[in-house]
């Protein structure tokens, strides 16, 4: 009988024992499997998400991170505002010959939809045809982009900074203050925003002010938009993004307060700035996206956005790296962790086959007089933790892609990290190997109990 077949065997008849030891290994594994399941599609998440952001202007009196989360990753509420002015310059050329961009995109954010709180960003059409993500345009699972340009923003700013300033001015007479045009009542929805709130091509979606279940939350009826497209799916922040003309943010009822970005002159006091006249330059806008036509562009801005007082220049392929090395060295104390309850459930094999050497005795005493020489004795005993220990594995990496599976929605609403459950990474196979050596290191203990065994002492059964 081969050395392999005698360890099933012996494994097979103390069937309870194999089976509480492996579920111990396997819970193991799979806690390790789990940790580094998430630690690397997280990392892979956050680090591919700035793949379209080459630099991202924002309001100065916040950190750079704070920015990123906020713009990239929907983290958190909008740490400010700056002017317009700022992406007019950009636009224009007017920043710094080695700063010139491609595109300078504005967005202005603070309403979300549905129990899920996806946000609604108000931007312009170039976020469809000139932003990039993975170096091509959004794409579209289903239907298209609305239209409303950078052109037609500054025609609304001029129209709503003549009603703002004759209205601080108290001119009974003033120009009305614009209203929104059905042909704006359009929006886009991420791939994940349409599978959550089961959206088609024509369904209406209506924003609220604020995020479910928090003190002002209401609806803006008067902004229902109907959903004009459905972008593809990206496993990105997109997924979860709801975008509208930035005519409709400017326009909702109760943003009227926060409309313009006034600063207070020196000498001033709020009241007195509160009657200042605006223009359409000093729309408030919450982030800015740009794109600099050189590859070191980034920092150039970064560099002459420092003298700025109404915004910054954050780099997302400086600022993210480091925020995930910090969230890398939380998941090594993680992997820590799950390394000692490997090495618990390992010394578990080493108890629970040392503990039955006992009742073996005899059983080896006559393997041994049929001529079993002690290396024989060793490799059966050890191949039954290193069997113990694989089966464990095996099964833990198993269910950790099963959990995947059945909980990558709930994951995903918690975190916002979708979970590819049928990818398997080569550590894996390396926990696989390495669980399985570290059950046959634990299984040397009893197995050199076992080759000690002394044949004339066990041949009856004496005890």
């Amino acid at each position: 009988m081969k050395l392999w077949s005698i360890s099933m065997r012996n494994l097979r008849i103390r069937i309870v024992s194999t089976v509480l030891t492996t579920l111990a290994i396997a819970v193991a594994t799979g806690l390790y499997a789990a940790i580094m399941l998430m630690a690397q599609q997280t990392r892979d998440r956050y680090e591919g998400s700035i793949g379209g952001y080459q630099a991202v202007l924002g309001p100065k009196d916040c950190s750079q991170l704070e920015l990123l989360l906020n713009t990239i990753f929907h983290v958190g509420d909008a740490p400010g505002q700056i002017p317009m002015s700022v992406c007019d310059d950009l636009r224009a050329g007017k920043v710094s010959r080695r700063g010139a961009v491609r595109y300078a995109i504005p967005q202005a954010r603070g309403d979300s939809i549905s129990r899920w709180s996806f946000p609604v960003i108000g931007t312009v059409d170039e976020m469809f045809s000139l932003y990039e993500w993975q170096r091509a345009p959004l794409q579209f699972a289903d239907g298209g982009p609305w239209a409303f340009s950078y052109e037609e923003l500054q025609e609304l700013g001029a129209r709503l900074a003549a009603f703002e300033t004759a209205r601080r001015a108290d001119e009974k007479d003033g120009p009305p203050r614009p209203i929104i045009d059905a042909k704006w009542k359009k929006a886009v929805v991420g791939h994940r925003v349409a599978r959550a709130m089961q959206l088609s091509l024509g369904s209406t979606i209506v924003p609220v002010h604020g995020k479910h279940g928090e003190f002002g939350y209401h609806e803006h009826p008067e902004a229902a938009c109907e959903v004009t497209g459905i972008l593809a799916p990206t496993n990105s922040p997109l997924d979860t993004t709801v975008f509208l003309p930035l005519s409709v943010h400017l326009l909702v009822g109760g943003h009227e307060g926060g409309l313009f970005k006034v600063e207070i002159p020196a000498g001033k006091n709020p009241d007195d700035a509160a009657k200042l006249p605006v223009t359409a330059r000093q729309l408030a806008l919450t982030a800015i996206l740009a794109d600099p036509k050189d590859h070191l562009g980034a920092q150039f801005l970064r560099r002459d956005f420092g003298t700025r007082p109404d915004a910054q220049v954050a780099w997302p392929q400086d600022v993210i790296p480091k925020f995930l090395q910090q969230l890398g060295n939380a998941a090594d104390w993680l992997e820590i962790v799950a390394q000692l309850v490997l090495v618990v459930a390992a010394m578990m094999i080493a108890v629970a086959i040392y503990n039955t050497m006992n009742e073996r005795r005899r059983e080896i005493a006559i393997m041994r007089s049929l001529g079993a020489r002690r290396t024989q004795i060793v490799a059966i005993i050890v191949g039954e933790a290193a069997a113990l220990s694989l089966a464990g594995a095996v099964v833990g990496v198993v269910c950790c892609h099963l959990a995947a599976l059945l909980l990558r929605s709930t994951v995903e609403e918690m975190t916002g990290v979708w979970l590819e459950w049928a990818t398997f990474a080569p550590r894996e196979l390396y926990l696989l190997v390495g669980v399985g050596a570290l059950g046959a290191l634990a299984g040397l203990l009893p197995a050199w109990k076992g080759s000690t065994t002394q044949v004339a002492d066990n041949l009856s059964q004496t005890y």
